[in-house]
């Protein structure tokens, strides 16, 4: 299979080497203005500008550019017949998304998505749980995403950087959309917010709670879920997973909580998520199942509450998150 990277920064490096040490991929492009970029990958066939990589009769392409770029790109490789996976966020604004998904649509080609923190061990397999019905539904949801400020995301702030992963965990492992957003920021290292605090309201009166920064030198990626089962932690950075049971015979009826020893349950080892997600899109694009992969209407609606979050902590006020689906072909 013939493909290419547009884009060698932080995760277009990443999908580069990951694509190279995967069998049955053949690496034909690499794409970055960047000569020092380029140099670093020797072995590989590099170029300047995505309209070389168009000819190189690809298979599929990642996009790893600036946020800003994704649209034009994408476009392209549609316009020219190439699936692709392109990183998150899907666009910078819900308009753009939505204008990505619907040309990959009308062209009838496999795109997705790269939200990696789906494929993350612990947070997938406390998915797995909350989705097979064993910890008795859903409660509330809280996810914290903080570290220090990285220097190589210099376009968006935390909104669409941090909490649109955020955002997405809520909306798969709850399984209904989010309708609405409060939300506060702050900005103190530079033009875009570095810090958002948000409740999402989801359907059905499930609230979820988000923190995300990147101004503190902890480096913290939780998920929690509370259940009538208890409180579930999945920790990305440690790939844990904690349960706090709630040992009251009435869980199932509130009130009726207490508090039980907790527990550590076991994560299936996994490869690590850039692969896993090149694989979902290597069996995508050969017509194999790819259960897992991310949609670019799932993309797009991450766009679209990261949106919400920024216009609620502008406004502040409740602000509502555009829905719909792609056009039809």
């Amino acid at each position: 299979m013939r493909t290419a990277v547009i884009g060698l920064g932080w995760a277009g490096t990443v999908h580069a080497n990951t694509l190279a040490a995967m069998p049955g991929i053949d690496v034909v492009a690499l794409v970055d203005p960047d000569p020092q970029r380029r140099a670093a990958f020797p072995r590989l066939p590099t170029f300047t500008t995505p309209q070389e990589a168009l000819q190189q009769r690809l298979d599929y392409c990642v996009v790893a550019t600036p946020t800003r770029t994704h649209e034009p790109i994408a476009l392209a490789l549609a316009a020219a017949q190439v699936p692709a996976l392109i990183e998150k966020p899907l666009a910078p604004d819900p308009a753009s998304a939505w204008r990505i998904a619907d040309a990959f649509q009308r062209a009838g080609l496999v795109a997705g998505v790269g939200h990696t923190e789906r494929h993350n061990p612990a947070t997938a397999e406390l998915a797995r749980l909350v989705h097979s019905g064993q910890l008795g539904g859903l409660w509330q949801i809280t996810l914290h995403r903080q570290g220090p400020f990285p220097q190589r995301i210099t376009d968006v702030g935390v909104a669409l950087d941090l909490a649109v992963h955020d955002l997405d965990l809520a909306r798969w492992i709850a399984d209904r959309p989010i309708d609405r957003i409060t939300a506060s920021t702050t900005t103190l290292t530079g033009l875009h917010e570095d810090t958002a605090t948000a409740t999402a309201y989801l359907t059905g009166g499930l609230l979820a709670h988000l923190h995300t920064d990147r101004i503190s030198p902890l480096r913290r990626r939780t998920v929690e879920v509370h259940t009538p089962a208890g409180v579930l932690t999945a920790d990305a950075v440690t790939r844990t997973l904690t349960l706090h049971p709630n040992t009251s015979t009435s869980a199932d009826s509130w009130p009726g909580v207490s508090a039980g020893e907790p527990v550590t349950l076991p994560v299936p080892s996994a490869p690590a998520p850039f692969e896993v997600e090149n694989q979902l899109m290597r069996n995508a694009v050969q017509g194999e199942p790819a259960p897992g992969m991310v949609s670019l209407a799932d993309g797009a609606a991450a766009v679209c509450a990261a949106t919400a979050l920024l216009t609620a902590a502008r406004t502040e006020s409740a602000a509502g998150v555009e829905r719909r689906e792609p056009a039809h072909r």
